[in-house]
């Protein structure tokens, strides 16, 4: 890969291999609660430009590539809506060309030693009483904006800092008090796979923590230290901000020696939809300068409001690459409190899914190739009843509930406040030859695979159009599941 950019880690600064940044990994029955809906299209950034017969050409080896990323292979690379796939392992993979100018990638950068082997101790006391309160803007004592030099001296005993290790490894990240007792918020990326978390308050106490709950989806971590009398943070709505607001953060970019850093900025966007690990977020954006290590830490409003937890940075992956300045990214306040609050009573987050993986096809797509906006689907757990009621890979959802799809992100909130159980009316179009490919490549991934590869090392030249025919299947009444029940064993 060329001259990329990526989302840069804001934890432990050791640069990451693309190859492992840009690969996303099957779910596996012992790992996170599987989550269907993975939103991998990338709007974001300057395009080239793609011809409609290339794009139209290579959709069904995409499609069957992908399935057999995922089925095969260990995952599918998807991108900016391309899907990537690959066969073998390791530096032998094979990439196919993005054919866009900005390539949007996780921003976990994992400690070295970790790996899942590793876990941190669990927390055994009763977290139940741990909520998240969220407050108007400027709702504080003073209700008055505090000058950088009062805002950072107010605010910094509220803050901490993160070393974990595996093995003879360490990382850094950041993060803040939510209770005097003792309970402390970072990023799930910063504490998984490894052994040990040690936090250190502003007062240089060190104490060593132990896992409350963890949600690798919305990236949010809650911890518990044997510490009393601390200073905790006060939460502000994020749904109350408004773009061009003053924003702080203060934490440890690019590990101790920088301990305790202020950096300053604004709110300058919100609602961006990033794919991150293999989960689409909805995060804001921020001018605030963060780096590695400042993940977990908190985003405050100039009243010392925490807005957010600091989690992705956008950053030049080359040299020879464009610049990009000043693109922080931050989890919102009101997925905090939803997130900690779920943690702090279960240990874990249970959702209301479809039980599928898809990513989006948007109107780009739509104008080169005649296939309708939607979400296209590329895989199906066999326990849900989207199976059952018939759905295949390689379906398109084009509404829900009767409302049209544009993201997988938007789906997520239609349902959001739905329950397992509940139900939801899809309405699919379906290609008959590309479902039948679909199939074919699961129930023969062998076989397949060396016709896909095949295919997808033929030059442009040999490669003739391809004419689509996605017809209106119908309406699906399927119900949603719990993402808890998808991991159950038969």
């Amino acid at each position: 890969m060329s001259d990329e950019q990526k989302y840069e880690p804001n934890f432990h600064y050791t640069p990451k291999d693309v190859e492992e940044a840009m690969k996303l990994e099957e779910p596996s029955p012992s790992a996170a609660p599987y989550t269907p809906a993975y939103d991998q299209a990338r709007s974001t950034g300057p395009r080239r430009a793609v011809s409609k017969k290339k794009a139209s050409s290579f959709l069904p080896v995409i499609l069957v590539g992908a399935l057999l990323g995922l089925l095969v292979f260990g995952g599918a690379k998807l991108a900016q809506n391309k899907v990537y796939w690959h066969f073998g392992s390791g530096s032998s993979e094979e990439e196919a060309d993005p054919g866009f100018g900005y390539n949007f990638e996780d921003d976990v950068e994992v400690n070295q030693g970790a790996n899942e082997n590793y876990s941190l101790p669990a927390y055994e006391g009763d977290s139940s009483g741990l909520s998240i309160p969220l407050n108007a803007p400027g709702a504080t004592e003073s209700a008055v904006p505090l000058s950088p030099v009062e805002f950072y001296q107010s605010q910094l005993a509220s803050t901490v800092s993160i070393t974990v290790y595996a093995g003879q490894s360490a990382a850094y990240g950041s993060g803040m008090i939510l209770s005097d007792d003792g309970y402390i918020l970072t990023c799930a990326h910063v504490i998984q796979n490894t052994e040990t978390c040690v936090v250190t308050l502003s007062n240089d106490k060190q104490y060593e923590a132990k896992l409350v709950g963890s949600d690798e989806q919305t990236d949010l971590a809650v911890l518990k230290i044997q510490a009393k009398n601390l200073k905790p943070v006060t939460f502000c709505d994020s749904e109350q901000l408004q773009i061009g607001e003053t924003v702080y953060v203060i934490g440890d970019p690019l590990g101790p020696q920088f301990r305790g850093s202020l950096s300053e900025g604004i709110l300058s966007g919100m609602n961006r939809t990033v794919s991150s690990g293999g989960y689409a977020q909805m995060l804001m954006q921020i001018t605030a300068p963060v780096n590695s290590g400042n993940s977990g830490g908190p985003l405050f409003n100039q009243f010392g409001q925490v807005i957010g937890v600091v989690n992705m940075k956008m950053s030049s992956k080359s040299p020879t690459a464009a610049s990009i300045d000043n693109m922080g990214l931050s989890i919102p306040s009101q997925t905090v409190k939803k997130i900690v609050e779920s943690l702090a009573q279960t240990g874990s987050v249970t959702r209301p899914v479809l039980g599928i993986s898809c990513y989006t096809l948007d109107e780009v797509y739509e104008h080169m190739t005649g296939v309708p906006k939607g979400l296209w689907v590329i895989s199906i757990n066999e326990k849900s009843d989207c199976a059952k009621q018939g759905l295949l890979l390689g379906d398109l959802i084009t509404q829900a509930d009767g409302i049209p799809l544009q993201s997988v992100p938007q789906f997520q909130q239609i349902i959001a406040d739905r329950k397992p159980g509940d139900t939801v009316v899809l309405t699919v179009w379906r290609d008959e030859k590309l479902a039948e490919e679909a199939q074919k490549a699961k129930e023969s991934p062998e076989s397949s695979a060396s016709s896909s590869a095949e295919a997808s090392t033929s030059s442009e030249e040999e490669q003739k159009p391809v004419s689509y025919h996605f017809k209106y299947l119908g309406d699906f009444t399927v119900k949603l599941i719990s993402s808890k029940d998808l991991d159950k064993e038969n």
